[in-house]
């Protein structure tokens, strides 16, 4: 068995010896291991692929559904969730039933002109989306 702190000491001499795994420190103070080769765009790209589903535009994500589709545990994706959140790609709601994320509409929005819906982009899907039942 290897103590938390040997753990952590051990990490700590990985950028030393160039090995292909670091450990990451999210905001929250989450700390994983990961592959070096990890990137946060592609996790943000399946993430917003999976946010703009026509479902998902009217009932938002949770960090199951994003842990389902990235394979991985839904901590771990909830910490992701978190970090595209503080990116500006997505917004939550909080409820007794949990996080849910969803699309951030905002920078859809021109604030000279806030009446305005343009018909094409992420919020015109969104509009069409919750317009429609069923």
């Amino acid at each position: 068995l290897i103590s938390p702190d040997d753990m952590l000491q051990a990490c700590s001499l990985w950028e030393k010896f160039d090995v292909p795994v670091m450990l990451r420190k999210f905001d929250s103070g989450v700390m994983v291991i990961q592959n070096k080769s990890h990137s946060d765009e592609e996790v943000f790209a399946r993430i917003k692929s999976l946010v703009t589903k026509p479902e998902a535009l009217r009932t938002g994500i949770s960090p199951t559904d994003t842990a389902m589709t990235l394979g991985i545990a839904p901590a771990m994706a909830k910490e992701h969730l978190l970090t595209a959140e503080s990116k500006g790609l997505l917004c939550r709601d909080i409820s007794p039933d949990g996080f849910r994320f969803y699309i951030n509409l905002f920078p859809e929005i021109d604030p000279c002109n806030m009446y305005f819906v343009k018909g094409y982009g992420i919020c015109s899907t969104w509009i069409k989306a919750v317009s429609t039942t069923g």
